[in-house]
Formats: structure tokens, C-alpha cells, sequence
């Protein structure tokens, strides 16, 4: 089993992850042959629904508890946006997914049949370009600082599956790789590289998980246990796991190999099942379970996943589900790493203990207070020092003149950027510039008719994808308002609205799971300080201003004692 998986970071992978359109049909059809679309109980003809084997498996494992994050590109369209979005629901950074303007995202057709059977059509789109240059290029970085980091044989171009693994390898990081289609596919039919860069990215994952076709391939057997034990012995993996749908799934260490039987259910549709299977498996391995508990998980991860429609799970609804599925050791609702002490990790993995909350914990978590104020001044740090020096010229001119014709700056935001623009706004009010806060929700209420034809709106989002944000912007620059955008993703739709940018890049958020909104609003809020500062320089701000605009309180008194003093 692997023992040196860094609790205090994030299951990272690359590959396949698309929007599933899902058709619903009598039966597949073969060659020559017609069938027919079915109707769901609602009448609809086609879901869609967000996908794909790389991020199917980082979904399944978020919902055990396991912080996880996606790299690699995806297009503007509107299924990259579908994607997101349901990334953002389910908490899986996508710090280091790179939005390509004017470019499509991937999707696949599947047909499902009344008997749960399918076919699936794939588009790659940006996957399919994605080449180990690129990986060494744009997310060396964020693989180096992963727990583990996980890729697939379906997609991803193998030159480009090689360069993950290999950066992973000489990082100490473990390494997962799910081969999902047969190696004569992958090569042959798909193209995706060599049989030698095949054969090189099985020599370098730690986990393999292949599909049953691909097993079949990979290793002479007569059994499932000695194909998978074949695996093992042949690549040096630490950890192999083949998955046979309804009869189960066969797991070896090396040391022990276990055959878990399937949980059983009527299958509603067996798209992704063994994407699910690998998320538990993950898990599993993440959270330190024995071998025979985490291929429990992952068997009753897979079950679930058989009950839906399409391969993600249901926010509100899965974890349960397989919880009430496995019955194997108990496994945190959420992972806080940092909540345990470095030294103590190692151990309480291997023992696959319950982290739940401890009286020895306290101490550890005053570290993970400490690493986050650390991290947050890295991002500062960070964000400092790749700006260059003409960085608010554009923004200050814009608010200039509208300033000159008349106009006023409002400021909007939602969730914690509201926070932000909030003492932006203020900000702006005591150092010399009028500002008014726009609460977006209301927007589209009547609300927007504070802002006037002319006007300048600072909108502030992370993601530049927040809905209500931008509902309020469509309306905002349809009354004539010019859009001023402090977002961390250029490419985004609030970006792409905006007169202005101030770009404010930050690969991962400060806290223990990653999640919530730590480094990015940090580097929020110096920026929107920094705004604040150069329109107060530009104008002449001065002492004698800033007194007549602060009479009471403490800064009051100082200011006034001064002037007496001078």
C-alpha cells in the first residue's frame, strides 16, 4: 500500500473531462443497424451533464472527503463553462485550468440502452493537443505540489501522460494512472503514442487501474488475480486494481491480492462506473484504509455511480448512498490535513485510523493558522513581483475619464469578493473618489439604477464566472456602465466584459482543504488597496484632505493633534 501521501495537499489530475450528452435508447445499435431515442420520465430526448474519466474519478473522490483539484486546458465555450461550474460546485480547484479563447471544450455522446449497456463517441478538443511540452511548461508547478496526482490512458496524449507521471516521480509524489481503453486502441485506433511510451508510463505510475479490456491485453492470465498480480510483478507497481463491473473487483499490494464482490443494484446506467470505482479508490488509499476496505469503497463508489444518469455524483445525495453501501472502516466527511501533526501522519495512516477530532489536535491546528498566513504572504509575494509597472494604468484612465465626463465608480462582488468590494468602495470614498457598493443580487432589481450611462464598475471574482455577478454585469454594460474586472482568470466571462484587467493570479487558496477563499482575496484586496492608492496619488490627495475626511476616532485625534502641533 502507499504510506507517503502528504494529507496536507490536494489529489491533482489531467486527462479527459468533457460534458456528457446523454441520449437515452432502446438498444445500441450496431453497423447498418437503427434504433431508437428514448424519452425520460420528464419527456426529454438528451441530458447533459458534466464528465469525463480524469474528472468523473477527482468527483467521486471529493465526495470522500478527499480536497482535489484538475489541471490542463478547456475552451471558452459553453460546455467549458458547464464544466467549471460544476467544478466550483463540487469544490475541485481548477486554479491551474487554462480557459482557451475561441476554443472548444470536450464532450462525448452516449448512448445508454434500457439494459444500462452504452456507446460512447468521444470529442477531445484540448485534451487530445495537450503534449508533454505543455504539461512542463504550464503545471510542473502544481504537480510538484500535490498529495497524489492521478492521469489516464483514454485522451491525454501518451508523450503528455509520461511527462505528468514522470515530474510526479522525481517529486516523491505518487502517481496514479488509469488505463481505460485497451493498449491496442490506445495506440492503434486512438493514436496516442507509442507502444514504448505506453509501456513507459505503466513502468512509472505507482496505482494502475486498468478497465477489464485493457487487463485482458496487458497481462496472460487465467485468472483475474494472476492477470493482476502479472501487472504488478511486470510494471512495479505498487498497487494494481482491475475492475470487472458486475462481478466485482480484484486488488493486489504485492503482498495480498483481494477480490471484493459488487455491491448489488439495478443498474440504471453503468456510464463511469469504474471513474467512480477509481475516485473510492483514491480515497481509500488517501484516507490510509486496509487494502480489503478500500476496494470495498471503491466497489460501493462504482454501485452508486450505476444508479445515475451519466458518471458525477450527486451533491447532497452520493456520499450517503455509498456510505450506506460500505461497510468498512469509517472515513472523515471532510479531510482538514493540516489538522494532523507531521510527525504523527505516517503512522495514523498505515493504522487507517478515524481523524476525528482529537484532544491532541489543537496544537496542530495552531499550525495550520500558521501555514496559511506563510502561504498567503508567498501568494502576496508572488503576485507582487510579476506585476508590471504600467499595471493600473489601464484601470486609472478609465475611471479618469468617466471622472471627467461626470461619471461615478461603484463597486460589486459576490460571496467573499463582496467583502472585498465593500472596503474597496470605502476606500475609494475617504481618499478623494466617489464610490458607491452595487450588492449584485439586487442588480437586476431595480438597483441598477444608481449606475449611470458613463459610470465605471470595478467587479471583483475570482473565477470571473460567478452568476449573479454576471447577470448584474450583462445589465450594468447594457445601461451603458464601463466594466472594470479584478478577477484571477484573464479568459473569464467577467474578463471579457471589462474595459480594464487587473489580473490577480493564485495557484491555491491558503487553508487546509484548499477551498475557501484565503490567499485569492488577500491578493484581492492588496490590489483593490493599491487602485485606491494610485487614483489617491493621481489626484493630489492630501493630509489636510485626508483629515477633513477622517474627523473622528483615533486617526481623527492623530491627525488633529499633529496639525497643532505644527
Amino acid at each position: 500500500m502507499i504510506q507517503d501521501i502528504d494529507r496536507t495537499r490536494r489529489v491533482v489530475g489531467i486527462g479527459s473531462n468533457v460534458v456528457d450528452v446523454i441520449y437515452r435508447v432502446n438498444r445500441i445499435a450496431g453497423p447498418e443497424e437503427k434504433t431508437y431515442i428514448l424519452p425520460d420520465e420528464t419527456g426529454l430526448v438528451v441530458t447533459e451533464i458534466a464528465g469525463g474519466v480524469t474528472l468523473n474519478h477527482l468527483a467521486w473522490t471529493a465526495q470522500m472527503g478527499v480536497p482535489a483539484g484538475l489541471f490542463g486546458f478547456q475552451g471558452d465555450d459553453r460546455y467549458g463553462a458547464m464544466i467549471r461550474e460544476e467544478m466550483d460546485r463540487h469544490g475541485i480547484d481548477r486554479s491551474a485550468v487554462q480557459v482557451m479563447e475561441g476554443r472548444a471544450s470536450g464532450f462525448s455522446v452516449v448512448n445508454v440502452a434500457e439494459d444500462a449497456d452504452r456507446a460512447i463517441y468521444m470529442a477531445r478538443a484540448l485534451t487530445a493537443e495537450t503534449t508533454a511540452e505543455h504539461v512542463v511548461t504550464h503545471f510542473a508547478d502544481y504537480i510538484r505540489s500535490a498529495a497524489m496526482v492521478t492521469t489516464e490512458v483514454s485522451q491525454l496524449p501518451l508523450d503528455a501522460v509520461v511527462a505528468v507521471l514522470r515530474i510526479a516521480r522525481e517529486a516523491g509524489v505518487p502517481t496514479v494512472l488509469d488505463v481505460d481503453v485497451p493498449p491496442d486502441f490506445a495506440i492503434e485506433v486512438a493514436g496516442l503514442g507509442s507502444a514504448e511510451e505506453f509501456e513507459e508510463a505503466l513502468r512509472l505510475a505507482d496505482v494502475v487501474k486498468p478497465a477489464k479490456a485493457a487487463a485482458l491485453q496487458m497481462a496472460e492470465a487465467d485468472t483475474s488475480e494472476e492477470r493482476a498480480e502479472g501487472i504488478f510483478s511486470r510494471y512495479g507497481a505498487r498497487l494494481v486494481a482491475i475492475t470487472e463491473g458486475a462481478q466485482g473487483s480484484v486488488v493486489t499490494d504485492g503482498k495480498q491480492t483481494v477480490r471484493v464482490p459488487a455491491k448489488p443494484v439495478e443498474a440504471r446506467d453503468t456510464t463511469g462506473a469504474g471513474d467512480a470505482f477509481l475516485g473510492g479508490l483514491i480515497a481509500g488509499l488517501f484516507h490510509g484504509l486496509s487494502l480489503k476496505d478500500t476496494a470495498a469503497l471503491a466497489n460501493a463508489c462504482g454501485a452508486v455511480c450505476c444508479l445515475l444518469p451519466g458518471a458525477f455524483p450527486q451533491l447532497g445525495s452520493s456520499r450517503d448512498d455509498v456510505m450506506a453501501l460500505y461497510e468498512g472502516a469509517r472515513i472523515p466527511a471532510r479531510t482538514a490535513p493540516e489538522t494532523v501533526a507531521a510527525s504523527e501522519s505516517a503512522t495514523l495512516r498505515a493504522e487507517g485510523a478515524d481523524f476525528g477530532e482529537t484532544a491532541s489536535d489543537a496544537a496542530s491546528t495552531g499550525v495550520a493558522g500558521l501555514k496559511a498566513v506563510q502561504r498567503t504572504a508567498e501568494a502576496l509575494a508572488k503576485l507582487h513581483a510579476g506585476l508590471p509597472d504600467a499595471y493600473f494604468d489601464e484601470a486609472i484612465t478609465v475611471i479618469r475619464k468617466s471622472e471627467a465626463a461626470g461619471g461615478r465608480v461603484h463597486v460589486t462582488g459576490v460571496g467573499k469578493s463582496r467583502h472585498i468590494g465593500r472596503k474597496l468602495a470605502a476606500t475609494l470614498q475617504s481618499t478623494g473618489t466617489k464610490a458607491y457598493f452595487l450588492d449584485p443580487a439586487d442588480c437586476n432589481h431595480g438597483d441598477c439604477g444608481q449606475v449611470a450611462q458613463g459610470d465605471v464598475v470595478i467587479a471583483l471574482s475570482h473565477s470571473g464566472e460567478t452568476e449573479e455577478l454576471m447577470a448584474a454585469v450583462q445589465t450594468l454594460t447594457a445601461n451603458g456602465a464601463t466594466i472594470i474586472a479584478i478577477t484571477g482568470d484573464p479568459s473569464s466571462s467577467l474578463a471579457r466584459s471589462s474595459a480594464a484587467i487587473l489580473h490577480v493570479p493564485v495557484a491555491s487558496e491558503a487553508g487546509p482543504l484548499g477551498l475557501a477563499p484565503t490567499a485569492s482575496t488577500s491578493c484581492q484586496l492588496a490590489v483593490a488597496d493599491g487602485l485606491a492608492m494610485a487614483l489617491k496619488a493621481i489626484r493630489g490627495f492630501t493630509r489636510e484632505d485626508f483629515a477633513r475626511y477622517h474627523p473622528g476616532g483615533s486617526l481623527g485625534k492623530r491627525l488633529k493633534d499633529s496639525e497643532t502641533e505644527t
